[in-house]
């Protein structure tokens, strides 16, 4: 199952029933119909909305929420007895900008509105066209299953209260950082994954803007300049990835493999550039940098990447173009925590096409190959020599970033 780390991604997760009907394609035009499906594409709304072999936007898609339960996404195709087929488009506008249902049920926070508030009203009636365009299909809706007093609808007007913004249309522009603005934080909604969440209520911390947060069993990395700069990236490495999934800083796993499908790769370049652009405002990055080893390396953590990982990451890290990434330049290594390298070793990663053209080969898990005492050894080894990290993970460590992980699922 996923967790509210999807809070990382779902456009519209819109947890409520089914009210009375307005046509959505009266005056529809060619050009707006396309404007929306681009938004769907930006705003990743297939990924969550799409369960694990169900129809595209049936919703069913489960979303843990830490020590508070799970909510399933719900959903959002034309149907009128399952669907929003009998939404209106102000109930539809209301609960995309607002966090609030066709039936005035106020929807859980899973469903970013405090990051979709600034969506243009131009948006929201182009999303809302194509939505009505899309096939209707019958999946009824799965009820959450949150705990007391989580499970109480109305309680989470007391999280409005406190942390919903007001719905209010984004100023927008033709400059390139304000249209990167618009994408990362509004459409991409990237800061709902990639900013830590307050303790209190759980909500996105304003005073940490994009400074990172440990989400969904793995590390949704800090995107400041300063962190990507740190970490060796470029704007056009950044770009790669975003197109493709693969950079010389690493390649896309986890919770981003279905940005990478769903949005990234399918968006304009020069969407993609704006992004880019915005992220790093535009200043000179250093590029793929070797941090240097910091402290003696482990000499087990050393044999046990000579002999599980060089044969396709290099014995000195230096990967293979189009098959394995460097290790040497990988940022995995240079986070802050090992939970994401630990998660990694464990899971493998499967081969699979990514887009543009590039490829990853498998890389088998080794969860039950190695001790916690050996992931230790090997994750430490990998962090010093090219992470600039100290050598300080314990067994104990590892263990409980097991736990986290083994809980996303």
């Amino acid at each position: 199952m996923r967790t509210i780390a999807s809070l990382s991604l779902p456009l519209l997760l819109l947890c409520g029933g089914i009210a009375h009907a307005r046509a959505a394609d009266t005056h529809a035009d060619a050009a707006q119909i396309k404007r929306g499906e681009y938004l769907a594409i930006a705003a990743d709304c297939a990924a969550c909305h799409t369960a694990p072999g169900g129809k595209p936007f049936a919703g069913g898609l489960p979303m843990q929420i830490p020590m508070l339960g799970t909510i399933y996404t719900s959903n959002i195709t034309p149907d009128e007895k399952t669907g929003i087929g009998n939404w209106s488009y102000e109930e539809f506008e209301r609960a995309v900008r607002q966090g609030v249902d066709d039936e005035g049920n106020n929807l859980y926070p899973a469903m970013p509105y405090a990051s979709y508030h600034q969506i243009t009203r131009a948006d929201v009636d182009a999303l809302w066209v194509w939505l009505m365009k899309q096939p209707a299909v019958e999946v009824a809706n799965k009820p959450s299953e949150m705990s007391f007093p989580f499970s109480i609808r109305p309680a989470v007007a007391m999280w409005n209260a406190l942390n919903r913004p007001a719905a209010k249309e984004f100023d927008m522009s033709v400059a390139e950082l304000v249209r990167g603005k618009y994408l990362v934080d509004v459409l991409g909604h990237c800061a709902e994954c990639h900013s830590p969440r307050t303790k209190a209520t759980f909500a996105m911390d304003g005073s940490h803007y994009l400074e990172g947060n440990t989400i969904e069993g793995s590390y949704a990395p800090a995107l400041t300049p300063d962190a990507l700069s740190e970490r060796g990236w470029t704007k056009d490495d950044l770009v790669k990835f975003f197109r493709t999934g693969l950079s010389p800083q690493g390649v896309m796993t986890f919770r981003m493999s279905s940005v990478l499908e769903h949005s990234t790769s399918r968006m304009p370049e020069a969407d993609v550039r704006a992004m880019a652009a915005y992220l790093t405002q535009n200043r000179e990055m250093p590029g793929p940098k070797v941090k240097a080893a910091e402290g003696q390396t482990s000499v087990k953590g050393e044999n046990l990447y000579l002999g599980l990982c060089a044969g396709c990451h290099g014995a000195q890290g230096q990967g293979q173009p189009h098959s394995s990434v460097p290790m040497s330049t990988n940022t995995t290594a240079m986070f802050p925590t090992p939970i994401n390298l630990i998660r990694v070793i464990r899971e493998g990663v499967h081969e699979r096409d990514l887009a543009h053209g590039e490829r990853m080969q498998t890389m088998p898990g080794y969860a039950d190959k190695l001790s916690n005492e050996e992931m230790a050894e090997l994750v430490n080894y990998m962090r010093q020599t090219w992470g600039g990290r100290p050598g300080d993970v314990t067994a104990a460590q590892v263990a409980e970033h097991v736990k986290t992980i083994e809980h996303s699922k």
